[in-house]
């Protein structure tokens, strides 16, 4: 027997990582300020390396789904680093949401033109997806998913240029 992984190809000139968030919200009718400073805690970790947050979105900004960039140059410099062995682990995680049913998804992008943080829904499947959920009555919830992935580059580095 042989544990398999799947592959990703990532070229580091058009491809980026982006976390979706939204809010799915299980009360009638919605009450984005209360209690105040609702809201989902986001991280992005490919090999132990943060490259998005720990960032925090707010509930009130969530009145449609939001993207966020990971940082291309640090991205791409772990990327690099995991080129020797062959693989790369990718980890979503939601540190802590005062919600009843937060959503992230982690998907890899393209040729994407556009902000840093973007509004409006993505198309496709993602890579990783977390929704933890908690009883009516709790409101501190955390989730996080894991998976690690075949890894293939193209294209070349973005560096940071070093002044001294």
């Amino acid at each position: 027997m042989a544990v398999r992984y799947p592959s990703i190809d990532v070229d580091l000139e058009r491809d980026m990582f982006a976390v979706w968030v939204r809010w799915v919200s299980l009360e009638s009718p919605p009450s984005p300020e209360d209690p105040p400073g609702q809201g989902i805690r986001v991280e992005l970790s490919v090999n132990a390396n943060s490259v998005l947050g720990p960032t925090i979105v707010y509930r009130r900004d969530l009145t449609e789904p939001v993207s966020l960039l990971a940082h291309r140059v640090r991205t791409a410099e772990v990327l690099r680093a995991a080129e020797d062995k062959g693989r790369v682990d990718l980890q979503l995680t939601i540190h802590g949401s005062v919600a009843n049913a937060p959503w992230a998804g982690l998907f890899l992008l393209r040729d994407h033109e556009g902000e840093n943080i973007g509004a409006g829904p993505l198309p496709g499947t993602p890579l990783l997806q977390v929704q933890p959920s908690t009883p009516a009555d709790r409101w501190h919830v955390a989730g996080q998913a894991h998976a690690r992935f075949l890894l293939t580059l193209s294209g070349k580095q973005r560096r940071l240029r070093v002044v001294r």
